[in-house]
């Protein structure tokens, strides 16, 4: 049973957009025999995209799933978003693949999104090969690629193949482990002879190779350093140990458009490549722990005659066929209609059916098992990121942390859509992890939150595809606060008499700013029963109350310190109510008095930049009113520890996007509340003025 799984190989196809991950996997599932033809994008026919805005752009946005046969090996495909807006969705699906296929523009220098997901990558400890593609463009450079990655991503990289050029043109390929030359004719890999010219640098680049693969095996390394010969098979054992290691980068070079390349690099993922199997072995083994003791560590090994246990890589929901949930078996195997645990949410769900993914296509598969990546339907309590297991063996695998949003807008919908936008967007949330979708229980602002401007915009044009609903992006109103700056002393007095009982309560407060950040402070000094016990917490509550409207904004007001000291009270007339009301008259007279001010949010910021973009997002942030605090060099980057008000800060994650080209991250949180400018403050009430005028 155990040789189903050793012949899988789950593979993420990784690289910026436009690097050819998608056409390259076109080519593969081509030359496999999968699809009798390439498909267009301009006729929305390329298997490994789907959705209408993915054709309308030319790349990816959300990651895709494929398949093929290649040598009795089973190769599962997931090609991977590699545009900055939608690569945050990438860390869901790393954890269920079993290596990384990193493809590279031979004509372009290594750009900045490559290098984020490489930072994903080599954090999860994934085993990563590469391959430079378009060597059949005029300007292709192998070599110059070949030490860009090196430089870039300080890792040991070496060539097992490189490019044969004739009169320019990009003819064919030399495989460096077995010396022979390949190109591709009519989908079939074509041996050709090795240019005379060339045996020199194969020589040295084969050199390179061998020692790499005589690193971790003994008695490899000693036949190296004696001089010996490696068998082929030696060769590739060396090889496969060392890559699954995840410390060395083996580069392949092609065309995803021609396809020459492809058949080779198609047999290394074979013969190279770790199976789910050979996962077990390394740091990345799958490891759960029991839901009702994290401390209990629960090993998850590739087997079929395990307990069954998944993890869940993306959910998609359509309007018509529902929810369906691709999921990486981690050990056992799952069948249709079959009782399945939810650890993450504490569910059972019963499966509908099971299926094998080509694009958008659905496979109806009898079973699938231990190392597979597949999809069940109908789990409606199941997101990306849970586990599923046999009710019998409950264990939790630990979820994907995705980063926080950078970009927040307060959404505003259709007159009398807000219902079916929010059921929408709870929908295209659940697909995409990247996005949150919630109201800001303040402000009342329904809240979209993503990676980009672009990023929520997309999310925008789904809903109204998807759900017929329509919404607006805005600006989401800013969690001002009042306070005051001098200590009043003021009465409040309520005395009404209607004709039977009446309403009286009067009571003396007196009002001091106290420092910020304290908040609210409550102190009775009432002697001798001149407002009774009973009524001291109904003067408080009114306080408080007209604590969340201040004057100059209607904001709510922070820190200060109100002293009850002194009132008096109607035996028949005076009432919970009334001192409420008392309280709350006292206050507001306290606040026309104290010299109230508006305060801003001032953000705590952790911003991560290259550091050639230093300069510039310190020049960004001075221009915001930020304050840098420290920095702190972080290998060739720099984290700068800095604070500025939100107003300044709500669109800044496009900003940094575009001073970093994708390369900067930032976390913020709110530190404290600052007194804001007053020629800000002014123009900051001019516009709510207007706003409110219509």
């Amino acid at each position: 049973m155990a040789d189903r799984s050793k012949s899988i190989r789950n593979i993420a196809l990784v690289g910026h957009s436009g690097a050819g991950k998608t056409t390259l996997a076109e080519t593969m599932l081509f030359l496999a025999g999968e699809i009798s033809e390439k498909g267009s994008n301009s006729k929305g026919t390329v298997v490994m995209l789907s959705e209408p805005e993915e054709f309308e752009k030319g790349t990816a946005i959300t990651p895709h799933f494929g398949h093929c046969n290649w040598k009795d090996a089973t190769i599962n495909l997931v090609n991977t978003p590699g545009h900055f807006d939608f690569i945050e969705s990438d860390r869901a699906v790393f954890p269920g693949t079993d290596s990384a296929l990193v493809i590279f523009d031979s004509t372009e220098e290594v750009k900045p999104e490559t290098d984020r997901l490489w930072q994903f990558l080599h954090k999860d400890k994934t085993p990563v090969c590469g391959f430079v593609n378009f060597m059949d463009r005029e300007d292709a450079d192998f070599e110059r690629t070949l030490a860009a990655i090196h430089e870039i991503f300080h890792i040991p990289t070496r060539a097992v193949t490189l490019p044969i050029k004739s009169d320019g043109n990009f003819i064919g390929i030399i495989d460096l482990i077995t010396g022979k030359a390949w190109t591709v004719d009519k989908k079939k890999q074509k041996e050709i002879p090795v240019p005379e010219n060339m045996k020199d640098k194969i020589e040295t680049y084969r050199s390179e190779l061998i020692e790499k693969a005589a690193e971790t095996d003994e008695e490899l390394l000693e036949k190296f350093f004696e001089g010996e010969e490696f068998s082929v098979e030696e060769f590739k054992a060396g090889l496969k140990q060392t890559i699954a290691q995840g410390d060395f980068m083996p580069v392949f070079c092609g065309s995803s458009r021609s396809g020459i390349g492809v058949p080779r690099l198609l047999d290394s993922i074979v013969e190279l490549f770790p199976s789910p199997i050979d996962r077990d072995s390394t740091v990345r083994a799958f490891k759960g722990v029991d839901p009702a003791d994290n401390s209990k560590e629960i090993p998850l090994p590739c087997k079929e005659d395990e307990p069954f246990c998944a993890l869940t890589l993306k959910t998609t929901i359509d309007p018509f066929s529902g929810r369906l949930s691709v999921i990486r078996v981690v050990s056992g195997t799952v069948k249709g209609h079959q009782t399945i645990q939810n650890t993450s949410r504490n569910v059972k769900q019963m499966s509908s059916h099971t299926y094998r993914l080509q694009g958008k296509e659905l496979v109806q598969a009898d079973e699938l098992y231990a190392g597979e990546i597949g999809a069940i339907s109908k789990l409606e309590d199941t997101y990306t990121g849970d586990t599923l297991c046999d009710p019998d063996r409950p264990v939790l695998i630990p979820p994907v942390k995705f980063a926080d949003p950078t970009v927040m807008y307060a959404i505003e919908a259709t007159s009398g859509s807000e219902e079916k936008v929010a059921a929408g967007f709870a929908k295209i949330c659940a697909e995409d992890p990247a996005l949150h979708f919630y109201r800001d229980e303040e402000t009342h602002d329904l809240i979209l939150a993503g990676a980009s401007k672009t990023h929520l915009e997309l999310a925008i044009q789904i809903l109204e595809r998807k759900f017929g609903a329509k919404a607006t992006l805005k600006k989401p109103k800013v969690p001002y606060r009042e306070t005051i700056r001098k200590s009043v002393r003021v009465q409040g007095k309520l005395k009404k008499q209607t004709g039977g009982h009446g309403q009286f309560a009067n009571c003396w407060i007196e009002v001091e700013p106290i420092e910020r950040g304290a908040g609210f402070e409550f102190e009775s000094q009432i002697v001798g029963g001149v407002i009774p016990k009973q009524y001291i917490p109904s003067v408080e509550k009114g306080v408080q109350e007209a604590m969340r409207k201040g004057i100059i904004g209607g904001y709510p007001v922070i820190d200060v310190r109100v002293k009850l000291v002194d009132g008096s009270f109607h035996s028949v007339d005076s009432s919970d109510y009334a001192f409420q009301v008392a309280g709350s008259m006292a206050f507001k007279k306290a606040l026309e008095e104290a010299d109230p001010v508006l305060l801003e949010p001032i953000m705590k910021m952790e911003i991560t930049v290259p550091e050639d973009t230093t300069g510039d997002v310190v020049k960004d942030l001075s221009g915001r009113r930020g304050r840098v605090l420290n920095m702190i060099p972080a290998g060739k980057k720099q984290i700068i520890e800095a604070e500025a008000p939100l107003p300044e800060v709500l669109e800044y994650g496009n900003s940094l996007n575009s001073i970093t080209a994708g390369q900067g991250m930032y976390t913020m949180s709110v530190s404290s509340y600052r007194e804001v400018p007053d020629h800000i403050k002014e123009k900051l009430l001019a516009e709510e003025a207007e706003a409110a005028n219509g």
